[in-house]
């Protein structure tokens, strides 16, 4: 039988979302600062395969492939142990300008934050609506 536990990995999960979103902020914000220095690589945070890989462990809300068709359930497997693996922009698929060797593009960089900072609000409002619902539980329903 099994038990299930008082969160659901939940909060845990969320916290991670959280945590993982304030790092990529902070790195898009650091490759818009750097928009004018010579031979600067932009960077980027694989934020969404470490969360797919992390909420794909065995659970009570583990989602199963029922048809072939179908794509697997938690993305890509090797993110899992390095969460805040970064990445070089992929650069080599644009046509860059820039004689300098800066591979910083702002419209992405702008486009990337706003995204990011979407996925940021979402989760604290996840986590807003779960505190609510727990101190519910703890008045008995009241008010």
């Amino acid at each position: 039988m099994e038990i299930k536990t008082l969160f659901d990995g939940t909060i845990d999960l969320a916290q991670k979302a959280l945590d993982l979103r304030s790092r990529r902020h902070e790195l898009l914000l650091s490759n818009i600062a750097n928009a004018d220095t010579p031979n600067y690589k932009a960077f980027d945070m694989l934020v969404d395969e470490a969360l797919a890989a992390n909420s794909s462990q065995s659970g009570p809300t583990r989602l199963q492939r029922t048809d072939a068709a179908h794509f697997p359930a938690g993305g890509s497997g090797g993110v899992k142990n390095d969460p805040a693996r970064l990445r070089n922009v992929n650069v080599s698929a644009q046509v860059t300008l820039r004689g300098d060797g800066n591979t910083v593009d702002m419209d992405r960089e702008m486009s990337a934050l706003a995204e990011n900072q979407l996925h940021y609000k979402a989760s604290t409002q996840i986590l807003s609506k779960k505190f609510q619902r727990l101190r519910s539980i703890i008045q008995g329903g009241k008010g």
